[in-house]
């Protein structure tokens, strides 16, 4: 893909998003965080793009997923008011129609369009199927992790200041109550992805966000997750007894081992 199209791609996509500016304050500040994420989502994309030395197309192909891969949120907030996807429609296909509705990827060749479709609408599935090929696997987990990433950003960020601008968005209308489901404990002990299915509290949901750790496929995501502090950070938030210390002390040493090359 050439820098032309990814820079038109970021055009469409502010004059996409303006569309949804609200008077609306509860509407607003989720429009804003989603654009907000999208873009820090497609740095991610970039910095990890950096650490393989991909070449100058490859890069803006993964920053055109990056830039796209929540295109269904600003339509599904609108007309929900819940990112829950089970109350309301899959925001990765609901994203995926939408671009092939408004021909956005028109510009470019089918097997380019094929990839950024594929990666989007397989960005918030608990795993990827079998059969995609080389590179659009290698596109795939390159925007999950991006994601994951900033995710662990505005969670983090969300629950540092919470009281003073509380976002009821981000808990999913779960209860933040000292509560969590043991087994989620037992998954990440066991490095298994967690199913967000049973997920009963704002602690599971932070265990859930814990074991992505098992989710994550390049080492500048791992780099990156240890030099902002999210594991530690996110840890803080839950109950401190010894199953939680065992589960940070398990992280800690699953991503000190792919950092330091033995995994």
């Amino acid at each position: 893909m050439e820098k032309d199209n990814y820079q038109y791609f970021r055009k469409w996509f502010s004059q996409y998003v303006r569309s949804f500016y609200s008077d609306d304050p509860y509407i607003a500040q989720n429009i804003e965080l989603k654009e907000d994420h999208s873009l820090r989502v497609c740095q991610n994309a970039s910095l990890i793009c950096g650490s393989e030395q991909l070449p100058d197309d490859e890069l803006y192909l993964a920053m055109t997923i990056a830039l796209f891969h929540d295109i269904g949120r600003f339509e599904q907030f609108q007309k929900y008011r819940t990112f829950k996807d089970s109350e309301s429609e899959n925001h990765a296909l609901l994203g995926v129609n939408i671009l092939r509705f408004e021909k956005v990827l028109s510009p470019l060749p089918s097997e380019e369009q094929e990839i950024i479709c594929t990666a989007i609408s397989h960005h918030n599935a608990k795993k990827l199927p079998q059969n995609l090929d080389r590179e659009c696997l290698f596109h795939c987990r390159l925007v999950r992790d991006a994601d994951k990433l900033d995710i662990l950003k505005v969670l983090d960020d969300h629950y540092s200041m919470k009281d003073k601008s509380p976002n009821p968005a981000l808990e999913l209308g779960l209860p933040d109550i000292p509560e969590y489901s043991h087994y989620m404990v037992d998954d990440i002990l066991n490095n298994r992805i967690s199913s967000t299915a049973g997920v009963r509290t704002c602690n599971d949901l932070r265990l859930a966000r814990l074991a992505w750790v098992f989710d994550m496929h390049f080492p500048e995501t791992f780099r990156l997750v240890a030099e902002k502090g999210y594991i530690e950070r996110t840890i803080a938030q839950l109950p401190q007894d010894p199953d939680i210390r065992r589960v940070r002390d398990h992280l800690n040493s699953c991503i000190d081992s792919v950092l330091s090359g033995k995994d």
